[in-house]
């Protein structure tokens, strides 16, 4: 009987994780990053000797193909080469995430991505960026600022004009006041001005009052160094936006006598840094949601061990434990799909909790009164016990109560307190059975065996509730009220 008591229990516990793991990859699959989920594989000894992959979004798996359950190293071999598979293991061990930029070429592929690797359980998850685009502007800049930089600019005027004219970077000519001599035709694009007023300023004039001093200091060191000097800044546009960018500052060499004069090379970055901004982002939004897939996943688990441990110490034999035990987990189940459904802020409302139990349970509704609040949302956190609480009061309903003879009647009244006795929002649920022939005394403890001690108990200790169970002259009455999510009082209800 143990046996098959553990494989139900592991059966139900791999629909659940299944669950959550479709809740999961729904999310990922929502990302334009890859994101993917490696578990380690350890010797003998417990050193980590390679990975295999867990989870994969739909972006890399349009890369990389179905590789669930494949091992890393045999898949892609070079990450030993560049030093990734040393990175994963040592975040796993130590739990520090880390992130790098790697120039990628084995296997099918061949760019730069920057990818960041945090733990997970015993392995890591990742996500990882395709910036090979960046890259190459990056390095086509420097080509440029190199063939800028030895250009004469007596001899070479001409040039230097078509270069002004057909760049893809901000090209000026400034004085070492930071007066502008020359402009081209995209630096007036990032900075948002006409050339005219550009002529008619200085540098300081469109710098971000922050980042005058560090652009000086710059100018500074091209002199006394020869040799370019490149910060990154913000410049701002006329209806006052900040705009990013990378300047270069380069030494012009002097010509006709004249003063010096700096060229500056200007590369718009604002594009970069609200992609790093939403980067970052995400990867917070995918530490919260691992998190709270770690959290459900543990909580259902502990329930799903007491329904098994209650049923097992109520029931006679394996066949009733069977029924009692997939009654129990079917309702487990529907509470799993009210929570699936959620975004990862939302919150089960009670009239939902109930209203599923009720359907499920196949009751005649139209001898059934529901009152109350709507939008009294629950935390997640009480939401599996006390649906099991609503579950038994239901099953006993109808097998003996208020929903299993003729003249029956039920009533589930409920309030919101705004400022409970803690100064915190709770509920109270008033569940009241009329018109119901009371059995003996002797089946009462049938009546109001395992459900009474869930709710006398199990919430009590859990949940921080109260409550009363009582089996009046024609039915049962009880009352449950629990602490609630903070949010139910900032909106409507």
């Amino acid at each position: 009987m143990q046996n098959a008591e553990d494989e139900d229990q592991q059966r139900a516990s791999a629909v659940e994780l299944q669950a959550s793991h479709a809740l999961l990859q729904a999310t990922m699959d929502a990302s334009t990053d890859m994101i993917q989920v490696f578990v380690a594989i350890r010797d003998a000894a417990g050193r980590i000797v390679d990975f295999r992959w867990v989870l994969n979004n739909h972006t890399s798996a349009s890369k990389y193909g179905e590789v669930r359950g494949e091992s890393l190293l045999q898949r892609n071999p070079g990450v030993v080469q560049e030093g990734i598979f040393d990175a994963f293991c040592r975040v796993t061990e130590t739990g520090v995430p880390e992130q790098a930029e790697h120039h990628y070429t084995h296997e099918q592929f061949d760019g730069w991505f920057y990818q960041t690797v945090v733990k997970l359980g015993d392995g890591v998850a990742t996500t990882t960026r395709d910036i090979s685009e960046w890259k190459a502007t990056q390095a086509e800049i420097l080509r440029l600022r190199e063939e800028v930089v030895q250009v004469k600019l007596a001899d070479t005027e001409s040039q230097l004009a078509a270069i002004f004219a057909t760049a893809p970077v901000g090209l000026s000519v400034i004085t070492p006041d930071g007066r502008f001599l020359r402009v081209n035709d995209e630096l007036c694009r990032i900075l948002g001005r006409p050339a005219e007023e550009l002529l008619r300023s200085s540098v300081a004039d469109v710098t971000h009052p922050d980042d005058i001093p560090p652009s000086l200091v710059a100018i500074e060191q091209a002199v006394a160094t020869g040799r370019p000097s490149t910060l990154d800044k913000r410049y701002f546009a006329p209806d006052g936006a900040q705009v990013w960018a990378s300047s270069t500052i380069s030494l012009l060499p002097p010509v006709g006598g004249q003063g010096n004069r700096f060229l500056v090379v200007t590369a718009d970055l604002t594009e970069r840094h609200k992609a790093e901004a939403a980067l970052r982002r995400s990867e917070a939004s995918q530490r919260v949601l691992i998190a709270e897939l770690q959290h459900r996943t543990s909580n259902l688990m502990g329930v799903v061990r007491s329904i098994a441990d209650h049923t097992a110490r109520g029931t006679d034999d394996l066949a009733d434990f069977l029924v009692q035990f997939d009654d129990r987990m079917a309702a487990l189940s529907r509470v799993q799909g009210l929570l699936s459904r959620l975004n990862d802020q939302d919150r089960v409302p009670f009239e939902d909790l109930i209203q599923a139990e009720l359907t499920a349970m196949g009751g005649d509704v139209e001898r059934v009164t529901l009152n109350g609040p709507a939008g009294v949302r629950l935390r997640s956190s009480t939401v599996h016990t006390l649906a099991m609480a609503i579950h038994e009061l239901a099953t006993n309903a109808i097998k003996y109560g208020a929903l299993g003879q003729p003249d029956g009647r039920l009533s589930i009244l409920w309030c919101l307190d705004p400022v409970g006795g803690d100064g915190k929002p709770w509920l109270h649920i008033d569940w009241r059975e009329s018109g119901v022939a009371m059995p003996p005394r002797e089946a009462e403890r049938q009546r109001s065996g395992q459900g009474r001690e869930l709710i006398e108990r199990a919430l009590p200790y859990q949940l921080n509730a109260r409550t009363t169970y009582a089996l009046g002259p024609d039915g049962v009455h009880c009352t449950i009220a629990i602490p609630v999510s903070a949010s139910t009082v900032e909106g409507p209800i």
